[in-house]
């Protein structure tokens, strides 16, 4: 693992190995300030799940070139404590807490990745009444004879997305909108019938992982 000479860093890990470094120097309370930022960031409403098809657990740690001999702690999936060490590094931990890193989806309109918040301020935000639903990996928005398509990693993700954005609604007080379920053959079916006549391709509607 080769990483540069400052004697302090904040490193995002997915599953226990080093995925990026978001911050680095040699002093001390700027590096305890700036993971302390870090921590209290409001999560986003959707996070990265998988990976590559992969489930991933993300966690944010301080690492440092200075020798210590306390263990660092920290709680499994199962809430038991654990100690945790940087094998195969010259390194060692100062701090780690569980993380997050925020996912995006596909637009198939704009051909580009956007976030949440996007997704909802630019296309579902409004008056008007709108279908939302889910086929395969796909979040669809469906006005009168309109579709928007998104692609998502994994149909789990897609089922997801659905459930966050219609508690959003719930929350805000919204009902113009109908949220259905990607649940039966038969649905699908229809579905498959009624997008190809939009102008969508089955095999790109039955795809179920993106990467």
């Amino acid at each position: 693992m080769v990483y540069n000479r400052n004697k302090y860093k904040i490193v995002l890990f997915k599953n226990g190995e080093r995925y990026k470094v978001f911050f680095s120097s040699n002093n001390k309370k700027n590096i305890l300030k700036k993971y302390n930022q870090f921590i209290e960031e409001k999560k986003p409403k959707f996070v990265t799940d998988y990976i590559c098809r992969k489930k991933v657990m993300f966690e944010l740690a301080i690492i440092t070139t200075e020798c210590g001999d306390d263990t660092v702690y920290m709680k499994d999936s199962l809430g038991r404590t654990k100690g945790v060490t940087l094998a195969g590094s010259s390194y060692n931990l100062i701090k780690i807490l569980p993380y997050w890193k925020e996912e995006c989806v596909y637009d198939h309109t704009l051909k580009t990745k956007i976030t949440f918040n996007t997704l909802f301020n630019d296309y579902i935000v409004g008056e008007d009444f709108k279908q939302i639903f889910t086929l395969n990996n796909k979040f669809i928005i469906q006005k009168d004879d309109d579709f928007k398509i998104f692609s998502l990693k994994t149909v789990s993700d897609s089922l997801r997305l659905l459930t966050i954005t219609e508690l959003q609604f719930l929350n805000s007080g919204k009902y113009n909108y109908l949220f259905v379920s990607d649940t039966s053959t038969v649905q699908r079916k229809q579905l498959y019938d009624l997008l190809e006549k939009a102008g969508y391709k089955r095999s790109f509607l039955r795809k179920q992982y993106t990467y």
